[in-house]
């Protein structure tokens, strides 16, 4: 009797677990009092093929607040890419299930080099534009 009630926590237990996954899709610059940077540009190598990736997302698969990032994250990882070049979302309700679906031009950072005169004219550096990133992270929650 007390390995039947043994096994069946054990199996009820097991059950019950819960995987976490978390993942950033940017990173953000160097800012701060006493940081000092030496600006860096690159060139983006955009690929001319649009893609797209869809997620179902359901209530009880633990929706994550920021869906659009995970589907982008998830996309970016496939594709093997930096940064998504104009990104649209498309995102479709039905009862407990929400779909997103994600388009864009994955696009990655080559040639890093130190910023030189002929680059500050061809994209008129402001102080904003080299200290202004967006970082978005995202987690999900699976239950097993």
């Amino acid at each position: 009797m007390r390995k039947i009630i043994f096994i069946s926590a054990s199996f009820l237990f097991m059950a019950s677990c819960t995987t976490l996954k978390t993942g950033t899709s940017k990173t953000m610059d160097i800012v701060g009092p006493g940081v000092i940077q030496m600006p860096l540009v690159a060139d983006l190598n955009v690929r001319p093929a649009k893609v797209s990736l869809t997620k179902t997302f359901t209530k009880t698969s633990g929706t994550s607040a920021n869906a659009n990032t995970d589907v982008v994250r998830e996309l970016l990882k496939r594709e093997n890419a930096d940064v998504l070049v104009e990104p649209t979302f498309e995102s479709t309700k039905t009862g407990t299930k929400t779909e997103i679906t994600v388009y864009g031009f994955p696009a990655t950072y080559v040639n890093f080099r130190p910023i030189e005169e002929k680059d500050l004219k061809l994209i008129e550096v402001t102080p904003g534009l080299l200290q202004k990133a967006d970082t978005h992270s995202s987690i999900i929650t699976t239950s097993k």
